[in-house]
């Protein structure tokens, strides 16, 4: 992240910092509760992997609790341009399962030089999958997506301005944040829909999978 709680001083020089929030739950009561690790950034028509960048989140230590849910404080470092914001990647774990799972945003974001810019809060809320819906992750491995909800499930999701909630929340946790000036901009054409290549990368673990089970039954 751009800076953490000991940081006496953000830079933009180089790189501008982009704030958001991200909250990722699911809307029945069971253990397997979603976290998500990675927030990923891009740049339009993305060919390489220079022109992609992940950014890891830290339930320990980039997170609060808001009236008893998990908000995740995201403090990202990009230069100025254009930019998708990709998707937000984690994991559902509890004994003897752990599944994965992928938000898909395809935002569009312009980051401009030298600031400090929130963006919104991400809120994803797992629900179940009907009909085409994009589903909430994975189908493979099979049993461990299907019973901590992943492959049968899909997202609900919003981008929402919480601005004075949320600057308050990184003003507090982040003392460096105190005296500077926080700038908001919108991220905007909210796309929900699978990243590019998803389907595919299904249809390609099936047919793997499909062609093992032939060779066993040999």
């Amino acid at each position: 992240m751009a800076f953490d709680k000991n940081s006496a001083a953000i830079d933009t020089k180089e790189k501008s910092v982009v704030l958001m929030t991200i909250e990722v739950s699911r809307s029945d009561d069971s253990r397997y509760v979603p976290n998500p690790f990675v927030v990923k950034f891009a740049k339009p028509d993305a060919q390489s992997k220079k022109d992609r960048q992940n950014f890891k989140l830290n339930k320990d230590i980039d997170t609060l609790r808001e009236n008893g849910r998990t908000v995740y404080l995201a403090r990202v470092a990009l230069a100025a341009g254009e930019y998708k914001l990709f998707d937000v990647t984690g994991m559902a774990s509890a004994f003897p399962f752990n599944s994965m799972f992928v938000v898909p945003l395809n935002l569009d974001l312009t980051v401009k030089p030298n600031s400090v810019t929130y963006v919104g809060r991400v809120t994803a809320k797992l629900r179940e999958r009907k009909g085409d819906e994009f589903r909430a992750g994975p189908l493979i491995p099979l049993i461990d997506q299907a019973v901590t909800g992943m492959s049968g499930g899909t997202w609900d999701v919003s981008v929402d301005n919480l601005e004075q909630k949320d600057i308050e929340h990184f003003r507090a946790e982040y003392p460096v944040l105190n005296g500077v000036a926080i700038e908001t901009v919108a991220c905007h054409d909210l796309i929900v829909q699978p990243p590019s290549g998803c389907g595919t990368a299904r249809r390609r673990s099936r047919k793997k999978l499909l062609n093992r089970l032939r060779s066993r039954d040999k």
